[in-house]
């Protein structure tokens, strides 16, 4: 499990609920896939208040924003100079060829 991860699980405030298996589960198939690209990492990997787990990254003039949800989507928007280029819902098997698409725009 990825350390990013790992430092959520073990958090212990008691306002954010802990992310269910599902949003663990994306989460990590999101950071390893952005690993296997092996481009900068600037990601930034934090919960949020509803228990999903939010991840940012930046390349150049790009912000690529995940949210790894409790139900299995993945909520995303990207961007390039702050303007919106995609946004959407997806599951994880759905949401990988958008992604990819929006990476080889770098």
């Amino acid at each position: 499990m990825h350390p990013q991860i790992t430092a959520v699980l073990n958090r212990t405030d008691p306002y954010s609920p802990k992310p269910n298996d599902i949003a663990r589960d994306n989460a990590e198939k999101v950071l390893n896939y952005i690993e296997d690209i092996n481009l900068e990492r600037d990601v930034r990997f934090k919960p949020t208040q509803s228990g999903s787990l939010s991840i940012a990254w930046k390349i150049g003039d790009w912000e690529y924003q995940m949210e790894c949800v409790k139900n299995g989507y993945i909520i995303y928007t990207f961007t390039k100079s702050e303007y919106e280029k995609a946004s959407g819902c997806e599951l994880f098997d759905d949401f990988i060829p958008q992604f990819e698409k929006y990476l080889l725009m770098l």
